[in-house]
C-alpha cells in the first residue's frame, strides 16, 4: 500500500511550499471550528482557490473542523460542512461525536477522518467510529508502532511522524480550559505544557530538573522510515499549522525523498537543516517506546550550536565561531530567552563583515546586556531559509495531438489521466504561402505562465492551409483552460 505523505499548511504559502515539494495531501482549517484558531488559516475564497489549486496537482484536502462544537453553532457548522462538501474537500478532520453522527446520517457523501483530539486508541473505539461510516482516524499519539499493528484492518490510519507532542493523552488536556477558559479543544489552548513551574515534594523545593518539566521535545522518525513504512498506517502526519513555510518546505522535501528511498541514510547537512528549521531537542516519541519525551530546559526553538562566547563588555559580544554565522542569521544564548538577528557581524578587529567562517573570532552587539559566557545557538538560517523559499514550481507533464484540415481544426491534449479535445473551423485554402508545421508546433508549445511541460506534439496538417496565430492560439488556450477544469474536479462555485 503506497503511503500518504500529509502536510500542514497555514496559507497560501504553505500550500505552495507543500505541493512544489512533493506532499500527496494537506491538512488546514477555515477560520471557524478547527483546533488551531491562531493559525492563519483560510477563508470561504481562499479554500476554494486551496482546493482547486491541490486537486490541479492531484494532492488531496482534509479540512479541520475538530473542535468540540456548541448548541448555538449547530447551524453554522453544518452550513459550512455542505460547503466544503460542494468544492469536494476529500476529507473533512472531526472530534465531536455528535458531529460525526451528524455527517454520517445526513451527508453521508462527505469522508469522514476522525481527529486526534477524539483520543481513539481502542479497537473497541475503532469499531463504533466504522458503524458512524468513518474512513479514517488519527491515532493518538500515545500508541506505540507495536499497539498499532495490533489494530484490525477495517479503516484507514494516519500517524503523526514529526512536529509538537502534547504532554497529555491527545484531545484530553483541561489545564488551559480550567485556568484560563481557552480550552484546546476549542482551538484556542495557552500551552500550560511550555510555562515555568516548580515542583515541590512535601512542602519541599525541587531543585534537580528544569524550569520546564511539563515541555516535551519535538518528534522525529525520519530514521525509522524503513518501519513506518512496512506498518499499518496509511498516512504519515507532519504537524505544524503553526510552521512557516520554510518548515513545511523542508519537512516536505526530506519526508518525501526519504520515503521514496527508503534504503538511503538521511545525510548529514540535511539533518542538520532539520534542526535548524525547528527543534525542541527531538525524540522518537511513545511510537517508538521512547520514555524520555521531556525537555525540561526550554520549551523554545533551539537550533544548532555555532560557537560559544568567549568575551563581553556593555556594547559587544566576542563569539569563537564552531559553525559558519551570517548577516541575518538569527541567535539564541544557551537555553535562554535572549535571542536576536544579526543585523550587523564585525570581525575580531571591529570592521563590517557579511559572513564569517567556523573558527572565526566574531563580534556583534550586545542588545540585552547579557553578561555571561554561554554557549550560541544559531536559531534562523539565513541562507537556508533563502533556498527554501526557492523551490521550483511543480509542472504536469503533457502531449497533444493536432490535426489540420480545410473542414476541421482539433487539438487532443492529455496528461495521460485526462484527455480534452477542442474543435473549430478556422483553417482557410493559402492563398500565396501555407503554414507549416513547425509554425503550428511553435504556437502549440507557448505553455508559459502554465502548470504544464509539452513531452511529445503531433501535427498532422492538409497541403496548402493558412492558419491565422490567434486563432491557433485561442485553441492552445481553449484545451488547455479546459484540462485545467478537468484535473481541478470542474467543480461549481
Amino acid at each position: 500500500m503506497k503511503k500518504e505523505l500529509l502536510v500542514p499548511v497555514k496559507n497560501m504559502e504553505c500550500l505552495r511550499a507543500a505541493i512544489f515539494n512533493g506532499c500527496d495531501a494537506v491538512y488546514l482549517g477555515g477560520k471557524r471550528f478547527g483546533a488551531r484558531a491562531y493559525a492563519d488559516n483560510f477563508t470561504h475564497e481562499e479554500l476554494m482557490e486551496a482546493i482547486r489549486f491541490s486537486h490541479f496537482f492531484d494532492v488531496k484536502v482534509y479540512v479541520t473542523v475538530n473542535t468540540m462544537v456548541m448548541e448555538s453553532e449547530m447551524q453554522e457548522v453544518q452550513d459550512y460542512l455542505r460547503f466544503l462538501l460542494e468544492q469536494g474537500v476529500d476529507a473533512v478532520i472531526i472530534s465531536d461525536m455528535g458531529l460525526i453522527y451528524w455527517i454520517h446520517e445526513t451527508i453521508p457523501q462527505l469522508p469522514i477522518h476522525v481527529s486526534t483530539q477524539a483520543h481513539t486508541f481502542s479497537v473497541s473505539q475503532i469499531q463504533f467510529l466504522k458503524t458512524l461510516g468513518v474512513a479514517r482516524v488519527v491515532l493518538d499519539r500515545e500508541m506505540s508502532l507495536k499497539e498499532i499493528s495490533s489494530l484490525p484492518d477495517i479503516m484507514e490510519y494516519e500517524v503523526f511522524v514529526h512536529g509538537a507532542l502534547c504532554v497529555s493523552y491527545s484531545g484530553c488536556c483541561l489545564m488551559s480550559a480550567m485556568n484560563e477558559g481557552r480550552s484546546g479543544n476549542r482551538g484556542t489552548c495557552a500551552q500550560y505544557c511550555r510555562m515555568k513551574y516548580k515542583i515541590l515534594k512535601n512542602g519541599k523545593l525541587l531543585s534537580e530538573g528544569g524550569d520546564y518539566p511539563l515541555s516535551t521535545k519535538d518528534l522525529y522518525t525520519l530514521r525509522h522510515l524503513s518501519e513506518l513504512m512496512n506498518s499499518k498506517i496509511a498516512s504519515f502526519k507532519i504537524e505544524g499549522r503553526m510552521k512557516s513555510k520554510e518548515y513545511v518546505a523542508l519537512m516536505t522535501r526530506c519526508y518525501r525523498k526519504y520515503m521514496d528511498s527508503i534504503d538511503k541514510k538521511i545525510s548529514l547537512q540535511e539533518e542538520e537543516n532539520i534542526y535548524k528549521i525547528f527543534n525542541r531537542e527531538f525524540t522518537k516519541g511513545y511510537l517508538f517506546e521512547e520514555e524520555n519525551i521531556y525537555n525540561e530546559k526550554t520549551p523554545n526553538h533551539l537550533g544548532i550550536s555555532i560557537g560559544n562566547v568567549i568575551a563581553i563588555n556593555e556594547k559587544k559580544i566576542k563569539i569563537l565561531l564552531t559553525h559558519d554565522l551570517a548577516q541575518f542569521d538569527g541567535i539564541r544564548f544557551g537555553t535562554t530567552e535572549y535571542g536576536q538577528i544579526i543585523n550587523f557581524l564585525y570581525d575580531e578587529n571591529g570592521l563590517l563583515i557579511h559572513s564569517a567562517r567556523k573558527g572565526d573570532i566574531v563580534l556583534i552587539e550586545n542588545k540585552f546586556g547579557l553578561k555571561e559566557k554561554l554557549e550560541v545557538r544559531k536559531t534562523v538560517d539565513k541562507v537556508l531559509n533563502d533556498e527554501l523559499c526557492s523551490f521550483p514550481e511543480r509542472k504536469i507533464p503533457i502531449t497533444m495531438k493536432g490535426t489540420f484540415t480545410l473542414k476541421n481544426c482539433s487539438l487532443r491534449i492529455s496528461d495521460k489521466t485526462h484527455e480534452v479535445v477542442v474543435e473549430s473551423s478556422f483553417a482557410e485554402r493559402a492563398i500565396s504561402r501555407s503554414t507549416s508545421k513547425e509554425e503550428i508546433e511553435k504556437n502549440l508549445k507557448k505553455l508559459g505562465g502554465t502548470f504544464y511541460v509539452l513531452e511529445h506534439i503531433d501535427i498532422e496538417v492538409e497541403d496548402h492551409l493558412f492558419l491565422v496565430v490567434s486563432k491557433l492560439n485561442e485553441l492552445r488556450r481553449t484545451g488547455i483552460d479546459l484540462l485545467t477544469k478537468e484535473r481541478e474536479g470542474n467543480y461549481e462555485n
